[in-house]
């Protein structure tokens, strides 16, 4: 990272140690790194994130010098911060409702890591994206990669053993989720030719596709390897994996155009 998103890095990361949410931000730097590096808004632009909580991206949004508004199941749990923010979180349910900004609104809208969660077909919630951005502005995507070498090699292993695709207690949670609960866990993820095929059918020119790995590096810092020196090796191997086969990286990113 250049050394000013380094240091915006760490102001987000002590803001999220002092709300409890420094695990979360350690797991997902990484992909906030990914996603800002993918926005090609001029600062002071307009943005879009649907799907705002905990907030962590929202905020290094709003210190990179974007004007941002978010939408969100439940912008009730994280309003503190938003008011902190100085950001307007509306609610919606993307399924069952139009998102609630007008028509040609935003320059740019986020849509990271909740695709995967929505039960039906994405394309009415993308259309809806298409719809409040203004000409020329851009979406950006991203979600688990379908095709995800430590993912694919579980499925493999599980179908090897004869077993089912989920353990016992993946199938318990996920039947015990009932009404909105059911948004909690992913319905399926995507290979990053779906995606692109659902962003294109959604009247969106796609500008970029981009195998991104957070996930494998999350871990993989300098002062674990002398407190866990084997499992840093065994990551690293596996990151090294990835590196060399991009397709099987954990994580797609998508940019479209209006």
């Amino acid at each position: 990272m250049a050394q000013n998103t380094q240091a915006l890095f760490a102001k987000v990361a002590r803001n999220a140690e002092a709300d409890g949410k420094a695990a979360y931000f350690r797991l997902h730097r990484h992909r906030f790194a990914a996603m800002l590096g993918a926005i090609s808004a001029p600062r002071g632009a307009s943005v879009l994130e649907v799907g705002v909580t905990p907030g962590h991206f929202t905020e290094l949004l709003v210190q990179s010098g974007y004007r941002v508004s978010g939408a969100d199941l439940d912008p009730f749990t994280r309003k503190a911060l938003w008011e902190r923010l100085g950001v307007e979180v509306r609610q919606v349910h993307l399924e069952r409702e139009p998102i609630p900004f007008p028509d040609e609104s935003f320059d740019q809208v986020v849509f990271s890591e909740v695709i995967e969660h929505l039960v039906y077909s994405p394309l009415p919630v993308l259309r809806e994206f298409r719809r409040v951005l203004r000409p020329g502005g851009r979406l950006l995507i991203t979600t688990p990669n379908e095709l995800y070498f430590k993912s694919r090699m579980r499925s493999i292993l599980r179908m090897l053993l004869w077993q089912s695709l989920l353990t016992r207690d993946e199938f318990r949670h996920q039947m015990r989720l009932e009404g909105e609960q059911r948004y909690t866990t992913h319905s399926r993820t995507y290979t990053m030719s779906e995606l692109s095929w659902l962003v294109e059918q959604a009247g969106f020119r796609v500008l970029r596709r981009q195998y991104e790995a957070p996930w494998e590096r999350v871990g993989l810092e300098t002062g674990r390897l002398r407190t866990h020196p084997l499992r840093v090796l065994v990551k690293g191997a596996f990151y090294a994996l990835t590196t060399i086969l991009p397709p099987t990286r954990s994580m797609l990113l998508v940019v479209g155009e209006k």
